[in-house]
């Protein structure tokens, strides 16, 4: 299956240029100039102890460049590239966009069909991966594959026996390098980008350099970043936290990436400290656990300037623990189609990181926008509206999808609720399916679920609506306890009442799990939470 790469809209593309927003660089044109400024720089390091300075990931790239030119990868193909948080998924990227070809980075976490439908939508004309990873057997996964799937893609694996028909990356690394980089345009596609799985099916949005540079640009410069500063990741940097703010951000201003790919709090604290990391960015989830250990451990991160964080509203008190311990909290919103759009600036109060999801950074336009498309009052809820040069061109192969969430006037409709506030900042409240109307009163998930992460016993919480016979919803809390701890529907209802909140907005059912799913970056996916509790549902009921 092929498809045709959406082009940027030439009006808004001639304005954006005007502006000095879009420019004439590549991504790879600009880690190449970093390495003639300094190529015994480290580039990139990880937890296995590897390092590789600006001048050997140039010369490493260039002889997997050339391995997949002899592939038959070229400018325009799609590359496929499913690895950890390794030294070498960096060389991969960079090989890729040496040879103008588009970086399709996906999470280790895709099972079959994920891997499968994305091969599929990108028509990847190679494909990376590692042999194993943690529990999976990535060469099991491709065996289980129709081979009628695979044929004519080139299959490279990272370690292990091989199968027939697949290539060794070791192999690559040892090729005839690339003599000179392709001529790629910065308006040329550079990565397509599938969305986390928040919803029940991802979609590839398509970015160019010039949409992912000018990003990068603005949210570095907001931060003050560059060369001298080291990067922490966490965050795969197959998802488009880690691709985007790790990889392109860090390298193309001349810093070095720390890479962590099996995380643990006291893994990224450690990891952190050693190599001296000034900024880091996870989701929420990642700053309780390295805020547990560092507590824990009487660990501090004095050259650690900035913690940001992502995914979800920070809650009051995970953000309060985070700075007594000395750590600069700072929110930031946006998603894979917009990415990043608002931030806490390191200059805004501290408590805006709790209270706001951040101002929109220069040159990106916010709107909360109401029925009709008008826009809302300050302090009135809406859905999220964006729009600016980091904005992608559309999802690949999905024009319907596209044209719902992309609008002929280039704003992205995100799907979130949130409000303006006086001072400019935007609130993100929910997104407009998690507001559960319970007998034709509005529920606020968000508002339960900040309740629920200040209580004692409590280690992961989601509210989601489940259907109810009279009332049409009902609030379901999945809680995640903490090691040692129990907690009763009871417990949970007196707690909640004791915080004043209203009657009808409590949970009226309550589910213990182990564990709640999530996605790569670490967003909890509440499709596959009501999914399951519907398969429940059905079960009880037959």
């Amino acid at each position: 299956m092929m498809f045709d790469f959406p082009m940027p809209d030439p009006v808004r593309g001639a304005h954006y240029r005007q502006q000095g927003h879009w420019r004439d660089e590549t991504i790879a044109g600009l880690i190449a100039a970093v390495c003639v400024r300094a190529p015994e720089k480290i580039a990139v390091c990880d937890a296995s102890g590897m390092a590789l300075s600006y001048g050997e990931l140039t010369r490493r790239s260039a002889a997997v460049a050339g391995f997949l030119a002899v592939q038959g990868v070229g400018k325009g193909s799609v590359v496929t590239i499913c690895l950890p948080n390794w030294c070498d998924t960096v060389t991969a990227f960079l090989a890729t966009l040496r040879l103008g070809a588009i970086v399709n980075p996906v999470p280790v976490t895709y099972g079959r069909a994920d891997l499968a439908h994305v091969l599929t939508m990108c028509d990847s004309r190679a494909l990376i991966v590692s042999d194993r990873f943690r529990s999976t057997d990535f060469q099991a996964m491709l065996d289980g594959m129709a081979p009628q799937l695979l044929k004519g893609r080139a299959v490279i694996v990272m370690g292990g026996a091989l199968a027939t028909g697949r290539l060794r990356w070791d192999d690559a690394l040892a090729a005839q390098p690339i003599r000179t980089d392709a001529l790629v345009k910065a308006d040329d596609p550079a990565a397509v980008l599938f969305t986390s799985g928040t919803e029940a099916r991802a979609k590839g949005a398509v970015h160019t350099h010039n949409t992912i540079l000018f990003g990068e640009r603005v949210l570095g410069t907001a931060l003050g970043v560059g060369a001298e500063d080291v990067a922490f990741m966490a965050s795969p940097i197959s998802h488009t936290t880690g691709f985007m703010h790790g990889f392109v951000m860090t390298l193309t201003t001349g810093g070095t990436l720390s890479l962590l790919d099996i995380f643990s709090g006291g893994a990224a604290a450690r990891q952190m400290a050693a190599h001296r990391a000034t900024w880091t960015m996870g989701a929420t989830p990642f700053l309780g656990d390295i805020s547990a250990e560092m507590k824990a451990a009487k660990l501090s991160l004095p050259e650690l300037r900035y913690f940001l964080c992502g995914g979800a509203p920070i809650p009051e008190v995970l953000a309060r623990q985070a700075s007594d311990l000395g750590l600069r909290v700072l929110s930031i919103y946006g998603s894979t189609e917009s990415p990043p759009h608002t931030m806490v600036l390191p200059q805004d109060p501290v408590e805006n990181a709790w209270l706001t999801d951040g101002r929109p950074l220069p040159g990106i336009e916010v709107r909360i926008v109401g029925e009709g498309g008008r826009d809302m009052p300050t302090g009135e809820i809406g859905e999220e509206w964006s729009r600016g040069p980091n904005t992608f061109l559309g999802y690949l192969g999905e024009s319907e999808l596209t044209a719902r969430d992309l609008d002929a006037d280039g704003w992205y409709h995100s799907g979130d609720l949130g409000r303006l506030l006086p001072d400019g900042s935007v609130r993100i409240t929910g997104r407009l399916k998690e507001i559960i109307i319970r007998g034709g009163q509005n529920i606020s998930v968000r508002e339960v679920e900040d309740y629920l992460a200040a209580h004692p016993a409590i280690a992961r919480a989601a509210v989601v609506g489940i259907a109810h016979p009279r009332l049409g919803e009902t609030g379901c809390a999945v809680i995640v306890p903490r090691e040692g701890m129990s907690l009763t529907l009871a417990d949970l209802t007196a707690f909640l009442a004791e915080k004043g909140i209203a009657r009808f907005k409590l949970p009226e059912r309550l589910e213990i799990w182990q564990e709640l799913p999530m996605s790569p970056s670490g967003k909890i996916q509440k499709f596959m939470i009501r999914q399951r509790l519907a398969e429940q549902g059905e079960k009880s009921s037959s």
